[in-house]
């Protein structure tokens, strides 16, 4: 056997246990998340009875829908809307690559917050599922410098690495500083805010105003508590400057030990660190962005992606293009990394190439992509969708929601045992907010449902 042969059936084989360790990972999503059972709570406040599959159902040679039959099925659901309503889909087989349905899937739309999946794989990427993100503190003479290094997630009170929201604390920060200040017979300090990482990358001017009002997002800064809100409820409002919040909350854990006087702001060049807070690991803060769809967490993440590549952060929008035009995801146009901005463009065709990109690749942190996004009827944004007996548990995807828009992106496994990515864009011109989710979930339903044998 010559050696592109044995290439071949090697790569064959990786591909084979790759897509059969992401089929148990869906099908037992409990077990493989590690998140606590409670928090798998379905809409109707009842567990399911029993876990529609197991593992050892699973069969390598599952046979693949027949792309007519369930064309067919699909061609019906999303047939153009007299409102004006069009659809845009592909649903691919991540094991063989085909492309089992194709509704003008190379034309791109807008994404909404789909556009997460793409952000995430490139931060996991480009970053390390493993890597933390550090909030360090520096002495110079009297002046304390607090360093912002991309973590948002910052919790006001002491660390706790039970969750990704508030794994770094500023109280602990804090006592930290205390006690090597006070070794150093400091009592006096002037606080320096360093959040310079972003340089003047806090807006976009892709952005509708209305985004501000309405608490989707806020100015970004590389420092933050909450993910830039008042406090740890997503349902608590963004505040305008949090990178000014996060010196206010470590002023006064500080305060209690030493005096505190306001210092200046913006880059600084020395000083000593002695103290260090750093984030969960960077795996477990994209599985909270997907799950609960958050804005400021995905735009940090772009901006980071960007600095990493050796771009300006206001790029973060290339940057992540970028990267997954390397997963083969071609042509993006990207505004933003949050998908907040309408004049974001990427296809659907795209989008299921950076799933299957993700599901086959050796990297453990890009396989965990299928199962950090929502469960259908368990968790998440999609706690409240897809919670029926036949997609209970059996769909993971990404939502998103824009006036006009609406998405779903995702894998599911067909009652034959085949795995599936698919990407669906609704547009209803001059429509109202996330038009015809029921019309998206009824095709996804079908493809979880599709034996589809010709």
């Amino acid at each position: 056997m010559n050696t592109a042969a044995r290439r071949a059936i090697t790569l064959g084989v990786v591909v084979l246990a790759v897509i059969g360790m992401v089929l148990a990972m869906m099908l037992a999503p409990r077990f493989f998340t590690g998140e606590p059972e409670a928090f798998y709570t379905p809409a109707s406040a009842q567990a399911a009875k029993e876990d529609p599959a197991a593992v050892a159902d699973l069969d390598p040679n599952a046979p693949v829908p027949d792309s007519a039959a369930l064309g067919a099925q699909l061609d019906a659901i999303l047939a153009d809307n007299p409102d004006g309503t069009t659809f845009n889909a592909q649903v691919v087989d991540v094991a063989s690559q085909n492309v089992l349905y194709d509704r003008n899937a190379d034309t791109k739309g807008t994404p909404a917050s789909s556009l997460k999946v793409v952000t995430a794989l490139a931060a996991l990427d480009t970053l390390g599922g493993d890597s933390q993100l550090s909030t360090s503190v520096l002495l110079d003479g009297n002046t304390l410098v607090l360093r912002g290094g991309g973590d948002v997630l910052l919790g006001d009170g002491k660390s706790d690495p039970s969750q990704a929201k508030g794994y770094a604390g500023l109280a602990t920060l804090a006592e930290q500083t205390a006690k090597e200040l006070k070794s150093r017979g400091v009592s006096e300090v002037s606080l320096w805010v360093d959040d310079s990482l972003f340089g003047d990358a806090h807006n976009n001017s892709a952005w509708d105003k209305s985004l501000f009002t309405s608490n989707n997002i806020a100015e970004v800064y590389p420092i933050a508590h909450y993910a830039g809100r008042a406090g740890f409820s997503t349902d608590t409002a963004y505040q305008s400057d949090a990178a000014e919040q996060v010196r206010k909350v470590f002023s006064k854990e500080l305060g209690a030990s030493v005096k505190v006087n306001e210092g200046g702001r913006g880059a600084y060049d020395g000083g000593e660190q002695i103290a260090e807070v750093k984030s969960a690991p960077l795996r477990q803060i994209i599985k909270h962005m997907l799950l609960v769809s958050d804005n400021y967490i995905a735009e940090t993440m772009g901006r980071l992606v960007a600095i990493k590549g050796g771009l300006e952060p206001a790029q973060s929008g290339q940057a992540v293009a970028d990267v997954a035009a390397e997963h083969g995801a071609q042509g993006a146009e990207l505004r933003d990394t949050s998908g907040l901005a309408a004049d974001n463009k990427i296809s659907p065709a795209a989008l299921t190439a950076v799933l299957r990109a993700a599901a086959t690749s050796p990297k453990a942190e890009l396989r965990e992509l299928v199962y950090s996004l929502p469960v259908a009827g368990y968790s998440g944004t999609l706690m409240q969708r897809l919670g029926q007996e036949s997609t209970l548990g059996l769909v993971h995807a990404k939502t998103g929601s824009l006036t006009g828009v609406a998405t779903l992106t995702g894998m599911t496994v067909t009652q034959d045992g085949r795995l599936l990515v698919f990407s669906i864009f609704a547009h209803q011109p001059n429509g109202t907010l996330a038009p015809h989710k029921p019309t998206i979930d009824s095709a996804v339903t079908a493809i979880r449902g599709c034996g589809c044998q010709s």
